[in-house]
């Protein structure tokens, strides 16, 4: 954000006489918020990843528990589906990345 702040448009932008919450919501905050869309929407991916090691971990029931389990029993055909569901999941929150992008930034189009 502190970066954003020193653009040449947020000066352009106090300059006409705009009043510092405009510049700072308005301007300043929509492109600050595209790095923070993108670390979130990547970390989610992750955080399906994580969660063999974790419930496994933790001893606690879930998805991740079942693949490890099924991958120590040999079952494939659950390991396949666990494995569909999870890049299902991770496919969706992209998806949601990429439509958050546009709802933040509205110099991005999809058409």
């Amino acid at each position: 954000m502190l970066e954003v702040l020193t653009q040449d448009y947020v000066t352009t932008a106090r300059s006409k006489g705009l009043k510092e919450r405009v510049v700072v919501y308005k301007h300043a905050l929509r492109n600050a918020l595209l790095p923070v869309v993108t670390y979130v929407g990547n970390s989610i991916g992750f955080l399906f990843g994580g969660a063999a090691v974790i419930e496994s971990l933790f001893a606690l029931p879930g998805l991740g528990e079942l693949m490890v389990t099924s991958s120590e029993n040999r079952d494939y055909p659950a390991l396949m589906g666990l494995s569909i569901a999870i890049a299902i999941m991770v496919l969706v929150a992209n998806l949601c990345t990429d439509m958050a992008y546009a709802a933040v930034d509205p110099r991005i189009r999809y058409d």
